[in-house]
Formats: C-alpha cells, sequence, structure tokens
C-alpha cells in the first residue's frame, strides 16, 4: 500500500498521486497557504496548503485555465482520445461520449459527493486512459466552478510524511514548483532580445532572417516601435529591469553597443547581484575589422587607424565591410566625448555616414531575400558575430 497526496475540495479527496504531489497543482498554491499540525500520541500530524474555491478559480484564470479554455480543453482531450489507436473505446461517437461525460461530472458535482476516490473515477475514468489527454488544471477548473466560493480547497501531503515517503512538514513545497514550471517556461519560450533602440532591433531582425532564417520563432527581437517604447542606452537597464519586475520567464539578453557609452551605461547592472539567472547583459563581440579602423580626431584631422573595438562599435559597424565601404574606402569613425571614466572616448560615425549605411543595408537585405540567400561577395561576419554571442549568452 503506497502513501499519497491528493487534493480537497471540500470532502471529496481527488487526484491521488502515489508517493509524492502533482507539481503543476502545487504550482497552484503559495507559501502564505501553508498548513501543518502535529499529530497527538503518534498519530500522523496534517500537513499541506489550503485555500478558497474562488482564490483558486482567480489563479487558474491566471494561468490562462479560463472555463471556456477548459471545456475546450475537454473538447480536444476527448477528441484525442478517440483518435488514439492504444486505447479501447466504447462504440458511441465521439460527441455521445462528450455529452456522457459532461453529466457524470455535472451530476457528481452538484452537491459535490465526491467523499471517495472512488467516486472521482467513475465520474471521470471512462476509460483511465482518457485522462492522459486532459490537463489536470483543466478537471480542477471544471470542478471549481460548480462550487461555492468559499469552498475548502486543499493540497494534502499527510500521507506523505509517514515511513516511506518522509517528506519533511517543513519543506516548501508550492514556491519551489512554480519555479520549477518558470525553468520549463524559459526553456521553451523564445528568447528574447533587448537592445539600444527599435533601429538596433529593427536591422537585427531582418538580418537574422538572411543569415539564421531557422531561429525565426526562437530568438525575439522587441519591437520598440510597436510598444512606443523609448530607445537609448540609458534606457536600457529600466527596460531591463521593468522585465525582471514583471516576472517575465523567458530568457532575456540585453545587448548594447560595444563603445564607450554603453560600456559606461551597462556596467552597473552588470555587476548587480541580484540579477535572475534567467537575464544577460552583453555587448557586441569585438570584431577583427575593427581592430585597425579609420578614426577622425580628436588630435588629426587625418583618419589614422586603430582599433576601436570597445568604443566605437555601434551596431552599423557589424553590417559589413562591404556596407562600411563608401567611395571605395571605409568610412571613418568620429571621435567625440571623452569618458575620464573609462579614459576613451566615444566614437561614432558622422550622422549623414550612419543614414547611409543604415541605407545599403536595406538593399542588401532586399536583394538577399529576392534571391533567396547571401553571397560570396558580402560580409555578413559582424550579424553572425552578434548572432553567436546570443545563442551563447548563456552557456
Amino acid at each position: 500500500m503506497g502513501h499519497h497526496s491528493y487534493v480537497r475540495i471540500g470532502s471529496a479527496e481527488l487526484f491521488l498521486t502515489r508517493d509524492s504531489y502533482d507539481r503543476d497543482i502545487a504550482a497552484l498554491f503559495t507559501e502564505a497557504d501553508r498548513y501543518f499540525e502535529a499529530g497527538e500520541d503518534g498519530e500522523r500530524g496534517s500537513y499541506g496548503y489550503q485555500t478558497t474555491a474562488r482564490q483558486m478559480r482567480e489563479r487558474l484564470q491566471a494561468r490562462g485555465f479560463s472555463a471556456r479554455r477548459a471545456w475546450s480543453g475537454f473538447a480536444s482531450a476527448v477528441t484525442s482520445w478517440a483518435e488514439d489507436p492504444g486505447d479501447s473505446r466504447p462504440p458511441e461517437s465521439v460527441e455521445e461520449e462528450f455529452q456522457r461525460f459532461v453529466r457524470q461530472l455535472l451530476l457528481q458535482l452538484e452537491d459535490l459527493a465526491f467523499d471517495r476516490v472512488e467516486d472521482f473515477s467513475a465520474a471521470i475514468d471512462q476509460p483511465y486512459a482518457f485522462r492522459w489527454h486532459l490537463d489536470t488544471r483543466a478537471v480542477l477548473r471544471l470542478l471549481l466552478d460548480q462550487v461555492p466560493d468559499d469552498t475548502v480547497v486543499a493540497l494534502d501531503l499527510s500521507e506523505l510524511t509517514g515511513c516511506c515517503v518522509e517528506m519533511d512538514p517543513q519543506q516548501l513545497v508550492a514556491e519551489p514548483a512554480r519555479l520549477e514550471q518558470l525553468q520549463r517556461v524559459a526553456l521553451d519560450s523564445p528568447l528574447i532580445v533587448l537592445t539600444e533602440g527599435s533601429t538596433d532591433s529593427r536591422l537585427l531582425s531582418d538580418a537574422m532572417k538572411i543569415t539564421h532564417p531557422h531561429l525565426s520563432g526562437f530568438i525575439n527581437f522587441i519591437d520598440f516601435d510597436s510598444v512606443k517604447a523609448e530607445g537609448g542606452v540609458a534606457m536600457l537597464p529600466k527596460i531591463v529591469y521593468a522585465f525582471v519586475a514583471s516576472g517575465v520567464a523567458n530568457r532575456i539578453a540585453a545587448i548594447g553597443d560595444n563603445d564607450t557609452e554603453a560600456h559606461d551605461a551597462l556596467e552597473k547592472i552588470k555587476k548587480d547581484p541580484n540579477l535572475p539567472d534567467n537575464v544577460r547583459i552583453l555587448h557586441y563581440p569585438d570584431l577583427p575589422i575593427l581592430k585597425n579602423y579609420p578614426t577622425l580626431g580628436p588630435y588629426s584631422a587625418d583618419p589614422v587607424f586603430t582599433d576601436i573595438n570597445g568604443s566605437a562599435g555601434s551596431l552599423e559597424m557589424y553590417l559589413g565591410r562591404d556596407i562600411l565601404m563608401i567611395d571605395a574606402q571605409l568610412v571613418p569613425v568620429q571621435w567625440r566625448n571623452y569618458n575620464p571614466k573609462l579614459g576613451r572616448y566615444q566614437g561614432t560615425l558622422l550622422d549623414r555616414d550612419k543614414k547611409t549605411v543604415q541605407k545599403a543595408f536595406a538593399e542588401k537585405v532586399k536583394q538577399a531575400h529576392a534571391r533567396g540567400g547571401t553571397t560570396s561577395e558580402e560580409d555578413w561576419s559582424g550579424i553572425e558575430a552578434i548572432i553567436e554571442r546570443l545563442l551563447t549568452a548563456f552557456d
């Protein structure tokens, strides 16, 4: 005989789990719901989590398990079960089976007459294999929609504290279960990329469709224009913290320019020990072409070739050597403000040159789309290096 956990709705004991507990159900409770009462004279105490039907319905709703979704999920489960050749099914149609299940479920729920596990099994296991096609949380929502708001809903873990299982009654269950869910969501959801602004997001998104089309849907660049979010490297930490505060479970990569301004603006957040593990703060990687690049000023009117990695690596510098060539020469970087903290100048392309480079890159992308790929004459190494930096951010 095993030891079980189960969900209790009123006096009904449902969803038995042998020698463990359903983590998706546990994640619907909070640590504030936890209860423990020691037993007397060697008797087992009571341990678990409990709330009300109303609060649990609202939590399910917040998780997306609306009444409509629960019934839709049930209908889909019946269809899947009916189409599964491995299940033995009664001769009636799927529609008849659906109606029969609903009648049985609602009849049992009229007065919540699930005093024994067998009662619930008789109502829902028709046959047992059917349940493999239906999320337990959808069934829970269907049940809770039929009971008064103040009905007690509990996850009873009392039997797991005895011999064989010996769960510690002080052990937290609800919070770790939710963290497990968030980790699963993070692994299965797209990587969210935050950039300094709409131009970077648009250019990188367009470029990735050329160099890495197979990553569409796996890496998502935030569209600043559509959400009317303010851009700029100074805003990037604020946007990151906003995502963190909202509890976004996706992995988030915030990537800034490889220049003086961005290294200065992101220094503090990169050192933040409280930044969650699903967030990375990055810069565009160093590039060979930027190790010996023409610059203007502050001391010479003639171009001086120098290493601009870390001081002038804006996105435009990653769009390809072919794009940076204007009048058969690399368009030079202009040194601007001196940063005494980092001990170096900030370098950028002149505004007119930046617009020319961006326009040329848009045409490069357009032509690549038209012919269905890149050519050997084109340089996509900078974009490829950025995508590689994003792919390896969580290594």
